[in-house]
């Protein structure tokens, strides 16, 4: 199972971090605000490579405690800490010569926060059945 959840990290945290450098390019497309300076596409990936293998451990760790309430746990769990990390990006002090107004890098920031979580729910079924 753990070799499983260890892919299932690895691909979620890839197609993660590739939907966040589409969003950031659409963002800035959109909006002409560019904040490659504070969130370029390696920390984009590199980020969500990381929370989704995290998230992976996490699920293996409860799985082994918790055994058929496994996913009602993870599931809050995800869902509570992607709602905290978006305090991240609300603590944020930019940098006062950005060209680009401060005041979109939050709807440029926060919904990122969302996509890791939101991926590695849509692929864990196809990896790991439900514990119920």
């Amino acid at each position: 199972m753990f070799k499983r959840l260890f892919f299932l990290g690895i691909l979620a945290g890839l197609l993660s971090g590739l939907a966040c450098i589409i969003y950031a390019k659409v963002y800035y497309e959109a909006l002409l605000a560019d904040f490659s300076s504070i969130a370029n596409p390696v920390s984009m990936l590199s980020a969500c490579l990381f929370g989704c293998v995290l998230a992976s451990v996490g699920y293996w760790l409860l799985h082994k405690w918790l055994k058929r309430k496994t996913d009602v746990v993870f599931n809050l769990l995800i869902t509570v800490l992607s709602f905290v990390s978006i305090l991240g990006p609300l603590a944020a002090t930019l940098p006062l010569d950005m060209e680009t107004d401060p005041s979109y890098f939050l709807g440029f920031a926060v919904p990122m926060h969302f996509f890791p979580a939101l991926i590695w729910l849509a692929l864990k079924p196809i990896f790991i059945p439900s514990s119920h």
